[in-house]
């Protein structure tokens, strides 16, 4: 037991009373830190209206209030559940700012002699009051830092738990009492929902959701926080997500996720109960959103540094090396594809005719037309100067005629006026895994000797 919970059940004992209570005023609420009652139906948890009730007149008139005949609603008091039957009521406004509430079930109990007595037992419970304060202050920064910490591992070791970001996402939902926490990420136009947990989650993971129109899109678009009220107007007036989306919010706090000052996308906290968001979660949360961007502008990062060892720098094709053990996976594991040889010969002259930048317009544009002429399906490289090899499942001999012209009139169309040269451009080969060998030389090689056949 506390100091300040031994001197609420003292006083509860000298005045021989029903109910001893302490509040604190935080915003328009009341919110108990120390009780004792003989009710069943006083709950410690709930918060009491400062404009409605004895309790919150005390406070805001700063000034003590005795009822010795109370004949009024127990709703007045507004920390019981049921019927008291309670007759009498004190209150005594404490510096903090807060109060102290006294009630009995006996008419005439308080008089000015016990508000006399009571603002003695007020000067020693202000001390305590604060310093009740300062620990529960050192005990939410002590777990602060401890949040910060697991938070901290999660992504230190996201590469290897694929469930790093959804356990930051729980310890959002715990630090800020919600239902429903998400995160909503800036793609194709629209906000994609990648990462979900808490009521709802399985119908919300995955969703495309509108850039405009929303709760959430307004974050984005503004790239600053929004942190709605508990049953703001405005929720009632925006969908959170989409029209439609059945989330009866009651409260929301939304974070921006940014790069380089641009906004990517939006951590979300949602309350759909009768359950407030904590607002002293605030800056933790806003803490995490940044982390988060971070760490997901990091993993991008890392992503685009592995694709581009693999890709090559002018057509982004793939590297010939990483084409070759693609294909080399590919005949192990038995799959029929062909390999298809193409060339673009006389580089050379492209280059000293119509310049370096020219060739490596074209062989974009080449490497462009293959991808439609065989598909994205397929895999290709650019091994050295205008060669190019893809492979794919189902190739046919006979699209080897349509593929040639195109890339043909991809050649003429791209050639500077005046340099246009003969309009057999480009040569094409083809073989097949397994009929013509599953050793991935002697398919590239073969390929490449039917398309000389060809010229």
């Amino acid at each position: 037991m506390s100091t300040l919970d031994a001197l609420v059940q003292l006083i509860f004992n000298v005045y021989e009373a029903f109910t001893v209570a302490v509040y604190l005023r935080h915003g328009d609420l009341l919110s108990c830190i120390s009780s004792y009652t003989f009710s069943r139906s006083f709950d410690q948890l709930r918060k009491i209206p400062v404009e409605s009730s004895l309790p919150g007149w005390v406070v805001k008139h700063n000034e003590p209030l005795i009822i010795p005949n109370f004949d009024k609603d127990e709703s007045a008091l507004g920390y019981y559940g049921a019927a008291e039957d309670i007759k009498s009521f004190m209150g005594y406004p404490l510096e903090v700012p807060g109060v102290i509430i006294i009630d009995s079930k006996k008419k005439y109990v308080f008089t000015d002699k016990e508000k006399k007595i009571l603002a003695h037992f007020v000067t020693i419970m202000h001390d305590e009051v604060e310093r009740e304060k300062r620990l529960q202050e050192i005990e939410d920064l002590n777990e602060e830092m401890l949040v910060e910490r697991r938070i901290i591992d999660y992504f230190r070791h996201a590469g290897t738990r694929k469930d790093s970001e959804e356990k930051v996402l729980k310890e959002c939902l715990s630090l800020a009492g919600g239902d429903l926490c998400f995160l909503g990420l800036e793609r194709e136009a629209g906000i994609a929902i990648t990462r979900v947990v808490g009521q709802s989650a399985g119908s919300l993971r995955g969703k495309k959701c509108p850039m405009r129109g929303s709760v959430a899109s307004m974050v984005i678009e503004r790239g600053l926080e929004s942190l709605l009220p508990y049953k703001s107007g405005y929720l009632k007036d925006r969908p959170i997500l989409f029209e439609g989306d059945d989330l009866r919010a009651r409260q929301f706090f939304g974070f921006p996720l940014i790069i380089d000052d641009t906004p990517f996308g939006l951590l979300a906290l949602v309350s759909l109960s009768d359950m407030s968001l904590k607002e002293k979660s605030i800056g933790l949360l806003r803490d995490i959103s940044l982390l988060l961007s971070l760490f997901l502008a990091t993993s991008w990062l890392k992503r685009d540094r592995r694709r581009s060892r693999d890709l090559d720098p002018v057509t982004g094709a793939l590297r010939y090396s990483t084409f070759c053990k693609k294909v080399e996976e590919w005949a192990k594991k038995g799959e029929h594809f062909s390999v298809v040889s193409v060339k673009v010969p006389r580089i050379e002259d492209y280059n000293r005719v119509a310049g370096v930048d020219f060739t490596d317009r074209l062989f974009q544009a080449v490497y462009q037309s293959l991808e439609y002429c065989i598909g994205k399906q397929a895999i290709i490289t650019r091994s050295a100067g205008g060669q190019f090899f893809a492979a794919v499942e189902g190739m046919d001999p006979s699209d080897l005629g349509n593929m040639l012209k195109i890339l043909n009139y991809t050649i003429t169309t791209n050639m500077p006026e005046g340099n246009q040269t003969a309009r057999r451009l480009a040569q094409t080969g083809l073989a097949h895994c397994p009929q013509d060998g599953q050793d991935v030389w002697q398919l590239l090689e073969r390929a490449e000797n039917r398309m000389k056949r060809a010229k």
